[in-house]
């Protein structure tokens, strides 16, 4: 039996990795997110499943994640971790260029938060689940990136717009990379995966859902 914890599975690619990961026999998932209530895609998709523990966190918040990995650890083992939680930045600037921003105070506030899930998220989530991790069979760390995390892609694709994701998501790249050498020794497989371009519009859901 292998186990999974999905960071970020309310929809789009978490939410698939959900429902084919639930799909393998044997397999448990842990469905990580921020509002179970209102996540409606997720709650369609795990109906009838008896092998999807559904856990509350917020990746900005690391205690709630605490919370999370010690609800998952009264529930079993953990053997991977996905960590798909992301934001592209707030409504009104999700995919705004330097310019873009009314003032340096309003670009400020929308790195900060940005930053706090997409690259702290990172470090938070890894270190909550990490005793259990310790505990499982395969130690494999996976987190989801993009192709906007690489300077040759976003030069050679002229993409000036989406700073703060493009910024705060190639930080995430190193935290991963600190990560990895953190816990090379422990036999640990930490990695970054980009998936290429998805189309995750059938899931898609409101800011900070």
């Amino acid at each position: 039996m292998t186990s999974y914890a999905v960071i970020g599975a309310s929809r789009g690619i978490g939410l698939e990795n959900v429902r084919q990961l639930a799909a393998r026999a044997g397999s448990v998932v842990f469905a990580v997110v921020r509002n179970a209530a209102t996540s409606s895609h997720l709650q369609d998709a795990i109906k009838g499943l008896n092998n999807v523990h559904v856990l509350e966190a917020d990746v900005a918040d690391y205690q709630s994640l605490e919370r999370a990995a010690k609800l998952a650890s009264d529930l079993g083992k953990l053997d991977v971790l996905i960590h798909n939680a992301a934001i592209t930045g707030s409504p009104a600037f999700g995919r705004g260029g330097f310019d873009d921003f009314p003032s340096m105070d309003e670009l400020d506030d929308d790195f900060i938060t940005t930053f706090k899930t997409n690259t702290l998220g990172v470090i938070h989530s890894i270190t909550a689940f990490l005793p259990l991790l310790r505990g499982g069979s395969t130690n494999r760390v996976v987190v989801i990136s993009t192709g906007g995390a690489d300077v040759p892609t976003v030069l050679k694709q002229g993409i000036a717009y989406m700073a703060a994701y493009h910024i705060t998501k190639t930080a995430a790249v190193m935290a991963t990379a600190k990560w990895a050498l953190t816990l090379q020794d422990g036999g640990f497989v930490v990695v970054s995966l980009t998936p290429g371009l998805v189309d995750t519009t059938g899931t898609k859901g409101e800011y900070g859902e």
